[in-house]
């Protein structure tokens, strides 16, 4: 395993981070769009400048479009490739005190949809992995009981992965609540219940 460094927020840093990733390893063929921050926001109380929302945004949303982007040429000349998208239950049924956050997460799912269609002739296959509330440093979630725990979360994850054909979404049984609130015809319960529960994880 090596790694390599980029600026998610930064254009130009992508495209060099990109180049020096198909030159190094020709044959990368799988990109995972994990990049992800999340902050709170009180927005009766927001700064003007809007520096957390625009920082989400850009590192969230953009920084996956810009990165897929760039190295899809790359993952289009292997015999298959994949790209994953990393969104989040709150996609679907947002948290109330994170709202660019949610927002974005609902972006890059309508932008997987998008980019699955327009790649569905191609070999490049478009996964949507879709996380619960997780244990990690992530809004201080890491010591959080009501938290999935990380390895469990990674060891249904993998179970997933390897069916065939692989869902175009990977949702885990904790997600599924969120995920699927709309069509259950639960959403604003679901939605006054987690958004009472999670008001103090901050």
């Amino acid at each position: 395993m090596k790694s390599l460094q980029l600026d998610i927020e930064d254009p130009v840093a992508i495209r060099t981070f990109a180049a020096e990733a198909a030159a190094q390893f020709p044959a990368l063929n799988v990109l995972i769009n994990n990049a992800g921050i999340m902050r709170p926001e009180k927005l009766l109380a927001q700064q003007p400048d809007l520096a957390d929302a625009e920082a989400m945004v850009t590192t969230n949303l953009l920084g996956p479009i810009r990165l897929t982007a760039v190295l899809l040429p790359q993952l289009q000349k292997q015999p298959s490739s994949a790209v994953i998208n990393v969104s989040s239950g709150l996609a679907f049924l947002p948290l109330a005190i994170t709202p660019t956050y949610c927002a974005t997460k609902a972006a890059i799912h309508s932008y997987t949809l998008s980019l699955r269609y327009q790649l569905r002739a191609t070999t490049t296959e478009v996964l949507e992995l879709v996380p619960p509330y997780v244990a990690t440093d992530l809004m201080s979630g890491a010591s959080d009981p009501r938290a999935m725990p990380l390895g469990a979360f990674i060891v249904e994850v993998m179970k997933i992965l390897k069916t065939q054909p692989t869902p175009p979404e990977i949702c885990v049984e904790n997600v599924k609540s969120l995920r699927f609130a709309a069509e259950s015809g639960k959403f604003s319960a679901i939605f006054e219940g987690l958004n009472a529960a999670m008001a103090d994880v901050h």
